[in-house]
């Protein structure tokens, strides 16, 4: 009786959500597969995050390890992984970037549920968490489409927190709580407290305060070639400067001076200059005869017939607005998170309520218009440089991002004794979330996004040959905007999925295989209000519906006891998200015009990978190699137009790629006593993103690959833990890119840069509370580094070197 009556609040709990129009979220996917070794490939368990429960190769980072590169943002959090950078659009704007996807084809979770990440919207637009509050946090390399969806074509992020405890605690009372202050990085305060009241309820409350002013470099923000006399049109808007110059023409190339100029010169009917004088023509035509030309005495014989006609003269170089060596503009940030929840656990049946609120305030180191500007010179014929200044108006402020996040959580779990499935779990997630984008302090866009997430998933139990897990994935989401400055009408999204994961099991061959279906659909809600763009959506607006197909197979053998290969094939599709479709006018915060589309294709992505390795006693080493062949895959194009002010008008586009890379690692690890180890790592990672298409256009806007491509790069880091004392040292190198494309110019490449970074951590006891006393540096040989990857790489360098000292007392 009990196992009906789960499954029929299960199911009543799914189609509720789309009789009740509810203002909506996207899909929530409630991970129910959990942490496995990376070189498994299906694993199932319980829900806690150190269960082996999860499908498809990926790595895991436990909250210690995620203590040891404590960053701000979930990008440079997940930078240490090989295949993995950081968007970076700014020190506090940063989400992963998977084997070079990211934004709309990394989808980001937290407990298998789907966060509210409108980065691929806007990269301005970070992931709101708390990190204090996490348990450990899972990325899914490739692609992760059957567990997750189209959105998942690229990987997957799974963040695993404590909001809903999963099982009771050791203690009635356990937590810690931390205080830190950093040389560049502003100050924190955390707390995490956890018990059980009586014999089946658990509880967590958790909190969170940070804040830091504009952050140091260690020279210029911008980067040298915003400077440069030779800096091309489209260079000058990603860097945010005026160029002030003219072409003058060199009179040294012609040898005469025109007389039919000469003659009229005088006559304002006529329209002539000074420049009109000068020709290659020996004679004019005047009066009806051939008079001969008067000699330009600056003329010089004999020179180079590739000499140009006119010089670039620069009399100027201006920022947008004032900036300071040695300063981040713009770069400062404050945030806050508060987190409660409650199970009621028993042996075979769990379900709790929790909440997440998170709130953001930070800058972009960068700058919006508040208005279209003019640029006017004021040049006459002497050239004297008085009269060549950019006249400005101040038009331009300082771009900051405002997010305020509430999400009310509900999880269960229930183990049936007599039917074929070990567990069956149930996730909703309910997200309100008001993300605004402001020029200064004035709002220019704002963004009212509503989610209702629903996912099931039922755990089969194992047999001789195999196991597997099927579930059900439901999302409702709905945006609506406001502000002067909007590029997206009101929208609404419904995703429904249904999956399944085999795998099977033979000696020493292990093959998975797994499916999913996806119907999505993308309407434009009512919208009076929103005046549409110029792009190719025509301002038509079409409700778009799509089908989707998801398939993995993976083929692992493991053989003398020590080595293993696999094989693994993988097709996905991914609806364009609503950007893409519908996206028109300003985007002010990335300085474009951006159009979107609306009768865009669904992209298709096939994905072979090979891999093999040695786990040798200590001793681990593995190579990859992964190469996906991209129908019509979704990129924001060059039109080489641009509109008054300065606005470059991009549209979104489907064109044929490939990606391909390699990924290498080489780890030990030598333990001795209980608490005293040493682990090496090291790896290096490859990544191309290449076009493939027969488009000229794209050829010419482009080029050959993909622009603003992450950098090969090496890694090697060092952990050392002797009692109570823990040292932790990573270096990194980021290569120079030589896949460069275009932005319609050549892609200049950015220098090749090091970075030092480091933890050392003492733990003592004082009473009954155990006191850690800990210091962490970034960027610690204080590099000018410059990811190729970022959007802002012109604008803004990674920060300075940073120290931070911290205390954490743990209860």
């Amino acid at each position: 009786m009990q196992d009906r009556l789960y499954i029929i609040f299960i199911f009543f709990a799914v189609f509720s959500f789309d009789l009740h129009d509810l203002r909506a979220q996207e899909r929530v996917t409630k991970d129910s597969l959990a942490v496995i070794e990376l070189l498994e490939t299906i694993v199932v368990g319980d829900a806690s995050p150190g269960a082996k429960r999860i499908v498809g190769k990926r790595e895991y980072l436990d909250d210690e390890k995620i203590n040891m590169v404590r960053s701000q943002t979930l990008g440079a959090a997940l930078s240490h992984i090989p295949g993995v950078q950081n968007s970076y659009f700014g020190p506090n704007s940063g989400t992963p970037v998977i084997r070079s996807m990211s934004g709309n084809r990394v989808k980001v979770l937290s407990n298998g549920a789907v966060l509210n990440n409108l980065s691929g919207i806007s990269p301005n637009l970070d992931v709101q968490i708390d990190t204090d509050n996490l348990l450990g946090i899972e990325v899914y390399k490739g692609n992760a489409a059957v567990l997750y969806g189209g959105r998942a074509i690229g990987g997957a992020v799974n963040m695993h927190d404590n909001t809903i405890p999963s099982a009771l605690f050791p203690e009635e009372v356990q937590g810690h709580a931390i205080v830190e202050a950093g040389t560049n990085s502003g100050y924190r305060q955390a707390v995490n407290i956890n018990g059980n009241l009586g014999k089946y309820w658990a509880w967590h409350i958790g909190g969170m305060n940070r804040r830091n002013d504009d952050l140091k470099i260690p020279g210029n923000t911008k980067a040298p070639i915003a400077y440069d006399p030779d800096i091309d049109d489209l260079t000058q808007s990603l860097a945010q400067v005026y160029v002030d110059a003219e072409n003058i023409r060199n009179l040294s190339l012609y040898p005469y001076l025109s007389q039919y100029v000469m003659d009229r010169l005088g006559d304002p009917k006529w329209g002539l200059t000074q420049d009109d004088l000068y020709t290659f023509d020996e004679y004019s035509y005047v009066n009806g005869e051939n008079i001969r030309n008067p000699d330009n005495e600056y003329y010089v014989a004999g020179q180079d017939p590739d000499t140009p006609l006119y010089n670039k003269v620069v009399h100027g170089i201006y920022d947008y607005a004032p900036v300071t060596k040695g300063i981040m503009p713009n770069s400062h940030a404050r945030s806050k998170a508060v987190n409660f929840g409650t199970s009621y656990i028993r042996n075979n049946f769990r379900m709790g309520i929790g909440y997440r609120y998170v709130e953001r305030y930070y800058g972009i180191p960068g700058f919006a218009l508040t208005s279209r500007p003019s640029h006017n010179h004021g040049h006459d014929h002497s050239h004297d440089h008085n009269h060549h200044t950019a006249e400005r108006a101040h038009e331009y402020a300082p771009i900051n991002t405002s997010g305020i996040s509430h999400s009310t959580l509900l999880e269960s779990e229930y183990k049936p004794v007599e039917t074929i499935f070990s567990t069956i779990r149930l996730n909703y997630v309910m997200q309100v979330s008001d993300d605004r984008e402001l020029v200064g302090s004035a709002p220019g866009n704002k963004f009212d996004s509503n989610r209702h997430t629903v996912r099931i998933e039922a755990e089969q139990k194992a047999w001789k040959f195999g196991k597997g897990l099927s579930g059900i994935d439901y999302a409702y989401f709905r945006m609506k905007g406001e502000g002067e400055q909007r590029y997206l009408p009101n929208n609404q999204s419904r995703e429904f999925g249904v999956f399944t994961l085999q795998q099977l099991n033979y000696h020493s061959l292990m093959l998975n295989l797994g499916y999913r279906y996806d119907r999505v659909s993308r309407r434009v809600l009512s919208d009076p209000d929103y005046k549409t763009g110029r792009g190719l959506a025509g301002g038509e607006l079409s409700d778009r519906n799509f089908g989707l197909n998801q398939f993995t197979g993976d083929l692992r053998w493991n053989f003398w006891k020590a080595g293993f290969m696999n094989i693994s094939f993988n097709h996905a599709e991914r609806a364009p998200e609503v950007n893409e479709l519908y996206a028109g006018n300003d985007h002010f915060a990335i300085m474009i015009e951006e159009n979107g589309d609306d009768r865009l294709d669904k992209e298709t992505a096939r994905t072979y990978e090979f891999g093999g390795g040695v786990d040798y006693g200590r001793w681990h080493a593995s190579l990859t190699y992964y190469h996906t062949f991209f129908d019509d895959y979704l990129y924001l194009a060059h039109t080489g137009i641009s509109r008054s002010g300065g606005f470059l008008v991009k549209e979104w586009r489907g064109s044929d790629t490939e990606i391909s890379g390699w990924e290498a690692t080489l780890n030990y690890r030598y333990t001795w006593g209980k608490e005293n180890s040493w682990e090496i790592s090291s790896f290096f990672d490859l990544v191309k993103n290449k076009n493939t298409s027969d488009d000229p256009v794209r050829k010419w806007a482009e080029g050959d690959y993909m622009p603003n491509l992450p950098t090969s790069r090496y890694n090697f880091s060092s952990t050392i833990v002797v009692g109570k004392f823990l040292l932790y040292m990573a270096f990194e190198r980021y290569g120079k890119q030589r896949y460069l494309g275009k932005n319609i110019n050549p892609e200049p490449p950015m220098p090749a840069y090091s970075l030092l970074s480091g933890r050392f951590a003492y733990r003592f006891q004082i009473k009954q509370y155990a006191l850690e006393v800990y210091a962490f540096g970034s960027n610690l040989l204080n590099a000018e580094a410059r990811p190729q990857n970022s959007y802002l790489k012109y604008l803004a360098p990674l920060p300075g070197r940073n120290i931070t000292i911290g205390l954490k007392a743990i209860l």
